[in-house]
């Protein structure tokens, strides 16, 4: 776990609404996720250090906002950029994936979630969209058959898409 470690960022997106989120996690020399109370980047610490380094950037805290409601979708993900994002359902055909969308800034991200160690994310493939497009790109992401269909429904979008055996 050497190099991965729990610092302050003031600045953190989350911290204007909650100064508990004030934390991230550092690794590589960079900061990820900021916008975690202690608790969560204490966490993140762990299960980051599983995650292949070139594949952090990719990876998503699971967050706790008690007073977000959500109409039954989550959990609630924090971005290595600290853009929210919310796990919408269960990928329809893709095993231990999941669909998810952030709020717009301006854009969303939208893609395909899966769980990595104890509070841990990852994209398997994310893009993103405008508003307009965001429905046609989710629709298009349900379509999709299977892991492999992802580069290239991410490659349309000109998204990004890690490697799918990390």
């Amino acid at each position: 776990m050497a190099g991965i470690e729990v610092i302050r960022v003031p600045d953190a997106p989350m911290a204007a609404g909650d100064p508990t989120r004030v934390h991230a996690v550092q690794a590589d020399g960079r900061a990820l996720m900021p916008g975690l109370t202690r608790p969560e980047a204490q966490a993140a610490c762990g299960w980051l250090g599983e995650v292949p380094a070139a594949d952090r950037w990719l990876a998503l805290a699971e967050v706790a906002l008690p007073v977000v409601l959500t109409d039954g979708a989550g959990p609630h993900l924090l971005d290595a950029d600290g853009s929210l994002v919310l796990v919408l359902a269960p990928h329809p055909c893709i095993a231990h994936a999941h669909v998810a969308m952030g709020a717009p800034s301006p854009l969303h991200a939208v893609g395909a979630v899966r769980r990595v160690g104890e509070g841990g994310w990852m994209w398997l493939a994310r893009a993103q969209v405008d508003d307009a497009g965001r429905v046609a790109a989710l629709d298009a992401l349900d379509a999709v058959t299977g892991p492999e269909g992802l580069p290239g429904w991410a490659a349309m979008r000109a998204g990004a898409v890690p490697s799918l055996g990390a």
